[in-house]
This record gives structure tokens, sequence and C-alpha cells, in this order.
């Protein structure tokens, strides 16, 4: 559970435990240990129906359940078995049973998440580069017209978890009596809209654009590529599936950046970012990437990969999806 809710902090996350003890002492004393949960132990109406309806015959047991739709998505008898083994080869195997059951959630639940999680990212990257930023004094801020002495001493607002301002807007919505899903799609529409409202409004001066711009093309010579994909593969102890991992994660930011080709928040990434790091992790990724039409250069902060302005999106689209059908089957 700890682990999962670092790994995956946007998808809402949650674990209930239902008791079957004997009487309340023994409920405390077992429930006390854990760190999620829990359905009261008074109600044992409600246990006994959650049992009926999810198939326990026996305990332990644990359903995965997708809280959008209500649908079962890893029956009692599958998770145990499941969990018993991922729990024995360690963090790497839990999220990787975590991540296959994502791919059995509802299609429409499963774009919700990827939504989500999207939003939260960069949420996160923002809050962490305006902090950075201001801590170094980077070059960029003699761009920048200074803030108002006034402006300096006033307490820069918390940042608002998105995955929870979500969760409350959902629930407000299907307290009102909203379809579940319909109050999904809004609660994440309305948190989205609420993020891209600047916090702080700071007047920027006209300035002199500095530095150097090139074509890039995304040219792909198959020789060349089947010899990357080699050896990455090489690099990361015959691990096929690192090739899967890396092409899928930089295809959802070539989405990210079609959806909105003018704004550069989606065509930079520093290369500590926690999702960027799913391909930074895998040894000879960078070199694959840069030849695909990505650009990787350093900034004061850290290293940035980017989507070029001069990149067709439409074509890299396609070659991700031609590369993705070729290497991941």
């Amino acid at each position: 559970y700890n682990v999962l809710k670092e790994v995956a902090p946007s998808h809402g996350l949650e674990l209930l435990f239902v008791s079957s003890d004997q009487d309340e002492g023994q409920f405390q004393q077992y429930y006390g240990k854990m760190p999620f949960a829990a359905l009261p132990f008074s109600n044992r109406s409600s246990a006994q129906q959650a049992k009926s309806i999810f198939g326990v015959r026996g305990i332990p047991s644990l359903v995965v359940v997708d809280a959008l739709s209500g649908r079962i998505v890893v029956s009692p008898d599958e998770s145990r078995r499941e969990v018993h083994q991922a729990c024995q080869r360690g963090e790497e195997a839990i999220e990787t049973l975590f991540r296959g059951w994502l791919e059995k959630v509802p299609p429409e639940s499963a774009s919700m998440l990827e939504i989500l999680a999207l939003s939260c990212q960069e949420v996160e990257t923002k809050t962490s580069e305006a902090k950075e930023t201001v801590a170094a004094n980077t070059k960029s801020q003699q761009y920048l017209a200074k803030m108002k002495e006034q402006d300096r001493k006033k307490k820069p607002p918390t940042p608002v978890d998105p995955s929870a301002r979500v969760k409350g807007i959902f629930s407000q919505l299907v307290a009102k009596g909203m379809e579940p899903n319909a109050a999904a799609v809004e609660a994440i529409k309305q948190a989205t809209v609420e993020q891209k409202k600047p916090s702080v409004s700071t007047k920027l001066e006209e300035g002199t654009i500095q530095g150097t711009c090139e074509n890039c093309a995304v040219e792909i010579k198959n020789n060349t590529i089947d010899m990357m994909v080699e050896k990455i593969c090489q690099l990361n102890a015959g691990d096929k599936t690192k090739i899967g991992m890396i092409l899928s994660t930089a295809k959802k930011y070539v989405a990210n950046v079609r959806k909105d080709p003018s704004n550069p928040r989606f065509r930079n990434f520093r290369l500590s970012n926690k999702v960027f790091d799913r391909i930074t992790s895998n040894p000879g990724s960078i070199e694959l990437l840069t030849k695909l039409g990505f650009v990787v250069f350093h900034s004061d902060i850290d290293f940035v990969a980017s989507i070029p302005l001069s990149v067709d999106l439409t074509l890299m689209g396609d070659v991700f999806d031609k590369l993705l059908t070729k290497y991941s089957s």
C-alpha cells in the first residue's frame, strides 16, 4: 500500500479493511497496525453485504475494484496469489502488478486516470521548477520584469493537491445526484480549469529572443533503430519490456503536446521528473529519443528534454505507433 501510494499518487488508490474479527477489541488490536482506512466494526451488516457482493469465501481476501464504474477488476481468487508473489519479489514487482491491474480497468476509467496523472504531473513540475528557479537565481530571471516590492513580501500560496481536489469535487457532484462516471469527468474538468488559473499575476516586459533555432526532422532508418533497440536490451540485461516502456512513455508526451502545441510547458520536460525517469532510468534511452526527434539540453537547473516547434507532431506520433507495434509484440 505504501509503495503504490508513492508510485501512483494521482490515481486515488485507497485500501479499505473489512474485519472478520469476533469483537471490537480484536479489531482494534489488529487494525491499529494498518496505515489505511477501515469499515467500522459496528457496521456488521455492511461487512456481510460486501463479502457477499465481492465473493469473499475466506480470509485474508483482496478484491480490486474500479471506484468510478464499480466493476471488479481483480477477483479475490486471483489477487491473493498475485499480491503474495509480488510482495516476495519486492517493490518493482509490486509496481508491475499494479500496472497490470490498471490495464484491466474499463477504457473510460483508464482515460480519466491518464488525464488526471498528466494534470498532476504538470502541477508538480510547475511548482518544483518555480521553487528551484527562485533558489538558484537563474539567468532567465533577467528577462522577467521585477516584481513590485509589496508582491515580494507576500507569502506564496500553498499549492493544492490536484488529486485531492478532484476527489473533493467528485464527492460533491455525486452527493448532488450526478451519475458517477459523469461526475468523474466533470470533476477532472473543473480541477483542470482551476489549475490553469495563475496564482500570481506577473507582468512581463518586452524583450529580445536570444538563442538558436534548428529544423528537426523525424528521420528513421530501420537498421539504426534496430541497433539502438538491441543496445538498450543488452544494457538492460536483455529485458525487452524496457523498450515498450520507453516508447509508450515518450508517446504520451507527444500526445500531450499535440493537444496544445503552442504551450511551452508541454514541450519541455526535466530529465529528473518522476514520469520521465521511466525513460532516463534505462541506459541508451536518451540516444534513442534524440534519433526520434527529441532534443536534450542543459539548463541552469537541470537537464531538459524538449520536443522542438519545428517537429511534425503528426508524423512523430505515427512513428511512435509503428515502433510500439514492432517492438512491443
